[in-house]
């Protein structure tokens, strides 16, 4: 007489709590769960927070972004600018990962990135209507068409690498080398998204700007 399990929900939830598990023992960082957590948290806190002080200086910033955009692409000032910005974050998430502190930092990360994604879009809408939120969109477009790639992929390597330090207590030559060489590719795709919010952006928020007469 043969034995049959049926399978319940019990069941189900333990696979689904072992796949997690699994996830966290093989050194892979959920991003995108993290983001959307931090997109979702972005979005509601504005609306609590919409009787304060924040929709001006959502404005003030719409605004001089705006006029910014006048200028032109030959002023390297602003390349300057977001190079220092974006290249400080990007060079200090790749150093962490070749230490105890790559973990939290990549956690942090993406979590800072979807809140202020989703603050920026909130509040943009918050303050002009449908048309703020093309707005807000713009300001996003084209550069994190690639920021956001290269950002999951760089803060899975750091988790993962600085992870195997936790574990090992040390440095092994051979997969930091290959953590270097990552890095760097990364990095290199990462700049192409620097230029683009450099040149590329101020000219589609100021067609924006123009073509919506916000101001």
């Amino acid at each position: 007489m043969g034995i049959f399990f049926r399978e319940g929900p019990y069941t189900v939830q333990g696979e689904g709590m072992k796949k997690r598990r699994d996830i966290y023992r093989k050194g892979r960082l959920p991003a995108g769960m993290i983001f959307l957590g931090g997109f979702l948290l972005g979005s509601i806190l504005p609306n609590i927070l919409w009787r304060m002080e924040w929709h001006q200086k959502t404005a003030a910033s719409l605004y001089l972004i705006g006029a910014f955009a006048d200028k032109t692409s030959s002023d390297h000032g602003y390349l300057l600018q977001v190079l220092k910005m974006r290249g400080s974050m990007y060079l200090l998430g790749a150093f962490c990962g070749v230490s105890v502190f790559g973990v939290p930092l990549a956690v942090i990360g993406i979590l800072i990135t979807g809140i202020q994604t989703g603050i920026l879009l909130a509040m943009s809408v918050l303050q002009f209507g449908l048309q703020g939120g093309l707005i807000g969109a713009g300001l996003l477009f084209p550069q994190y068409l690639i920021y956001l790639p290269c950002l999951f992929y760089l803060m899975k390597l750091v988790y993962s690498q600085s992870l195997d330090i936790w574990r090992s207590h040390g440095l092994f030559p051979a997969k930091v080398s290959d953590y270097i060489s990552r890095v760097l590719l990364c990095g290199a795709v990462y700049l192409a998204g620097i230029f683009l919010e450099a040149y590329c952006n101020p000219v589609i928020v100021d067609i924006l700007m123009k073509s919506l007469k916000i101001f």
